[in-house]
């Protein structure tokens, strides 16, 4: 089950925000995230939060059929980190996130870089605008899908990333290693519309970003 998650940060469009959206089987949104899941035409099954920041008043959203679970404004979690146990709980496979990037508050966004690298049961993708991220575990391998000429950014997330094996990119590894700290593996380059990465052992960031879809 792909499951939808709207965070509360702001949303850019692009072709991944609509493959998402057009393969949801549920949607779930955190707190002010269920504004911009309207404005995209969409009904979140649940509304997690403390309700801070979201304006729609109360009744309108269950008369919508929405369901609402109401938490404490001075907890340990984020409400995205709650929206995100709550796509497990109703069984998710995979997990999109949206508005997890935009906004005015820096250290969520890094925060919702973490949840990716916490949540290794299902995978989970952060999608913003033309570029989508997730996180690999090693030892691993992954697929990018694209067109030649996307951008793919490698970064290494808890120490350094080694036995890193690159196909089908311009600035090719074979059996590379990436420092913690290094900004090395930004802005390679794809030259075929499928590329592939392999990681033996540590935490990578993946970026991939449509150029055709950048502003430039």
């Amino acid at each position: 089950m792909h499951i939808v998650v709207f965070a509360a940060g702001s949303l850019r469009p692009g072709s991944g925000v609509q493959e998402a959206l057009a393969s949801a089987d549920l949607v779930i949104a955190a707190d002010k995230g269920a504004q911009t899941a309207f404005d995209y035409g969409l009904t979140p099954r649940v509304i997690v939060g403390d309700f801070d920041s979201l304006t729609l008043p109360e009744p309108e959203l269950r008369a919508r059929g929405c369901e609402l679970v109401r938490v404490a404004e001075e907890k340990d979690e984020t409400d995205t980190e709650l929206a995100l146990q709550l796509a497990l709980e109703h069984g998710a496979t995979r997990i999109t996130l949206l508005g997890g990037w935009g906004g005015e508050r820096m250290e969520h966004a890094l925060g919702n870089i973490m949840l990716l690298a916490s949540m290794t049961s299902v995978p989970v993708r952060l999608v913003d605008g033309p570029s989508v991220c997730w996180v690999v575990h090693g030892p691993a391998r992954t697929q990018v899908h694209g067109t030649s000429n996307d951008l793919l950014s490698l970064f290494p997330l808890v120490g350094d990333v080694t036995g890193l094996t690159t196909t089908n990119l311009q600035y090719a590894l074979r059996d590379g290693c990436l420092r913690f700290g290094s900004p090395r593996g930004i802005s390679n380059v794809l030259t075929h519309d499928l590329a592939e990465v392999e990681v033996g052992s540590g935490v990578l960031l993946l970026v991939h970003t449509r150029r055709s879809e950048l502003r430039e």
